[in-house]
């Protein structure tokens, strides 16, 4: 199933809180027809609650995801912000990490999710593909980087 498309990384992105983050994925989700119109701030409102901030092999992440209620088809983003993003640390409620990789996942089913959490392991334990990930300028690059995250 394809679920990565270049229309939904965003490099460089001017973004200074989690949630101007999450709008901004929200978005190229909704514009693309991934998500309905609530979907946003559901994930706002759930990364408040139940934090995906992640220490990740030297580079911190933040998966931002909800329910599958506003989901129309699944999908997977990437925002790259300018500069790091404080996500609260995954489990906490006042741990916080400067996230450089966010990927915001987009999830139909709870057996898809379990398979594609599984598999955002392995690559938050891969330091050179988060480096490779986060210092990227090709959209192509990344993705190719992220394409187990579709099998």
């Amino acid at each position: 199933m394809k679920l990565l498309d270049e229309e939904l990384v965003i490099l460089d992105a001017d973004v200074r809180t989690a949630e101007e983050c999450i709008r901004l994925a929200g978005e190229a989700f909704l514009q693309k027809g991934y998500v309905k119109e609530p979907y946003i701030q559901a994930v706002v409102e759930r990364e408040r609650v139940y934090p995906t901030g992640l220490p990740g092999k030297g580079i911190a992440i933040a998966i931002p995801h909800t329910n599958n209620t506003y989901v129309n088809k699944p999908a997977i983003g990437v925002v790259i912000p300018s500069s790091p993003v404080k996500f609260c640390a995954m489990g906490t409620k006042e741990q916080w990490l400067d996230c450089e990789v966010v990927i915001p996942l987009v999830i139909k089913d709870s057996d898809m999710q379990i398979n594609m959490l599984r598999q955002m392991m392995k690559i938050i334990q891969n330091g050179e593909l988060l480096r490779k990930i986060r210092d990227s300028k090709d959209k192509r690059v990344i993705l190719e980087c992220l394409k187990s995250l579709e099998e």
